[in-house]
C-alpha cells in the first residue's frame, strides 16, 4: 500500500515544482547503478558513458535533478520488475544532435509493440502483469510525464535477442518546461 501511496504522489508532483538546474548525468547513472547493486540488484552502467562528448549544445542541459532521479528509478524498478532480479539490467546514456538518450536496457519479456503507446498511460498495465506484480500502473505515465516536463518523450523499444530498451529522450537545446 505504501508503494501505491507514494506513486500516486510522485505522479501529482511530477510536473512542477522543482527549478532545472545542471547536473551530471552520468554521475547521476553511477549513483543510482551503485545503489541498486548495494541492495543486492544486478544494475551495470554501460562504460560508454565515461567517453562521451559533451552535448553540442551551446547552452548548458538543465534538468530537474530529483523529478530525472524519480523516471530513472522507475524505468529500473520496471526492468527488475518484469525481467527479473537475477538478469542485467544495464544503464546507458546516448547523445545524438541535440538529444541526451538515457537507457535502460534489460532482457525481460518486452512490451508487445501494439501496447506501447497504452502503457504509458495513467494506471495502464499489461494482461500478463496482473499476476504476482505490485503497483498501481503509474511507473511508466510518470516517466512519460517528466520526459514532457523536459521537452522529451519515452520510447519503449525490443531490444535485439529479447528484452526492452526503455529510452528516456530529453532536449539539449531547450530548458525544462517551468
Amino acid at each position: 500500500m505504501d508503494k501505491t501511496i507514494g506513486q500516486f504522489i510522485d505522479f501529482a508532483r511530477s510536473e512542477g515544482g522543482e527549478t532545472p538546474q545542471e547536473i551530471d548525468v552520468p554521475g547521476l547513472l553511477v549513483e543510482l547503478a551503485g545503489q541498486y547493486r548495494r541492495r543486492g540488484f544486478a544494475v551495470d552502467v554501460d562504460r560508454s558513458i565515461a567517453v562521451l562528448p559533451a552535448p553540442t549544445s551551446a547552452q548548458p542541459i538543465l534538468l530537474r535533478p530529483q523529478a530525472l532521479r524519480r523516471a530513472i528509478s522507475n524505468l529500473i524498478d520496471n526492468a527488475l520488475k518484469y525481467a527479473g532480479t537475477e538478469k542485467l539490467v544495464e544503464l546507458a546514456m546516448l547523445t545524438e544532435a541535440r538529444e541526451l538518450c538515457i537507457e535502460v536496457r534489460d532482457r525481460g519479456p518486452g512490451i508487445p509493440a501494439e501496447e506501447v503507446e497504452r502503457i504509458k498511460r495513467p494506471f495502464a498495465r499489461l494482461e500478463s502483469a496482473r499476476s504476482n506484480t505490485a503497483g498501481a500502473g503509474l511507473g511508466l505515465a510518470i516517466v512519460e510525464r517528466v520526459a514532457r516536463t523536459h521537452n522529451g518523450r519515452l520510447e519503449l523499444l525490443p531490444r535485439t535477442d529479447g528484452g526492452l530498451i526503455a529510452r528516456l529522450i530529453l532536449s539539449t537545446t531547450e530548458t525544462a518546461n517551468p
